[in-house]
Order: structure tokens, then C-alpha cells, then sequence
């Protein structure tokens, strides 16, 4: 499937699975912006293959648990592309942010939990739909623990978001196709 000259926003998309997204977009002939919380090295590197593959693109950073960040990206999709046809929400904050066993999680780690992942995830959404074009996609993409971490039980805060950012890719459809995986 081509996607020679479509525009994409992937967040978290200076590495692991959002640059490998970001990289396969880019080889199939999407333009993408490039977004990072704090590694602009590794943000420009995706770039720079990014424009290897023969595409264009743009870095930009944000913390998406900051609403007027997320706005901040927008509206710098819309100056550089104008429009905005695919939208792969995959950034959040760092697991020690919020990892913690349910009776121990202190209340800013439950909020980073709750700003990183759903209220991130409305925020983009409303700051996309202005630039949504026909047959564009959203793709929310979350997280499960693995061996890394452990048990699911130091996951509450994850746990405690992903019902109401699940909502969001089950209403979605009406307006757009999205896929998600809850």
C-alpha cells in the first residue's frame, strides 16, 4: 500500500516501537513528524532515515502529559503539513513515573498514569480532528508489562487509565476508522 505524500504524526516516535512505525510510514512514502520528550538526538536520527527513505518530515518535542504541549504539536503538524492523515498515539512517560504496587502509588504517579495516557490521548484527538482528512486513521497503541517489570499489580495507575482511553477508540469510529490495542 502506498502512502506516497500522506501526512502522519507518530508520538514517541524517537524509538523503539514508535520509530519502527514511524521508519515503515516513511519507507511506504508517508511525510512524518517526528516526536520526542527528551531525546532529540535520537528523534534527528529518525529523521535522518526518515529522509533516507526519500521522505520528508519534521522533529518535535513534547511531554504529553502537558495539554498545552500536545496543542504545541498540532499546530505545528498544521503549519508544516496542513493536514493529517494518520495519527499513531504511542508516547508515554517512563514506567517509574508510575509503577508502583496499588497501596504505595503515591497520587502524582496515578496522575502521570491518567495525563500520559488518556487525557493525552482526548487532547490529540481534539487537536486532530481539525486536520483529519477523508479515510485518515487513528492508531492508539498502549502497553502491556513484561518480564521487566512483573506482575500486572504494580500496573494500577496504567491499569486505571486504559478503560478511559479505550472508550475514546470505541467512540471514535463514528468519525473516523481507528484501531487500538487495549
Amino acid at each position: 500500500m502506498s502512502l506516497q505524500g500522506k501526512h502522519a504524526l507518530v508520538t514517541g516516535s524517537s524509538r523503539g516501537i514508535g520509530r519502527g512505525i514511524a521508519l515503515k510510514l516513511a519507507k511506504e512514502g508517508a511525510h512524518v513528524a517526528v516526536h520526542y520528550y527528551r531525546n532529540r538526538e535520537s528523534a534527528q536520527a529518525t529523521l535522518e532515515k526518515i529522509q533516507e527513505f526519500g521522505s520528508e518530515g519534521f522533529v518535535v518535542q513534547a511531554d504529553v502529559c502537558r495539554p498545552e504541549e500536545i496543542r504545541r504539536v498540532f499546530e505545528q503538524v498544521r503549519s508544516e503539513f496542513g493536514s493529517l492523515d494518520i495519527f499513531v498515539s504511542n508516547a508515554r512517560t517512563e514506567a517509574a513515573t508510575f509503577y508502583e504496587a496499588p497501596m504505595k502509588i503515591t497520587l502524582d504517579k496515578w496522575d502521570t498514569a491518567l495525563d500520559s495516557q488518556a487525557k493525552a490521548f482526548l487532547v490529540a484527538v481534539r487537536e486532530a480532528e481539525p486536520l483529519i482528512t477523508k479515510g485518515a486513521r487513528i492508531v492508539a497503541i498502549t502497553f502491556a508489562p513484561g518480564g521487566r517489570f512483573g506482575s500486572w499489580q504494580s500496573w494500577v495507575a496504567m491499569g486505571a487509565a486504559k478503560p478511559r482511553w479505550r472508550y475514546w477508540c470505541d467512540i471514535l469510529p463514528s468519525r473516523w476508522p481507528t484501531a487500538a490495542s487495549p
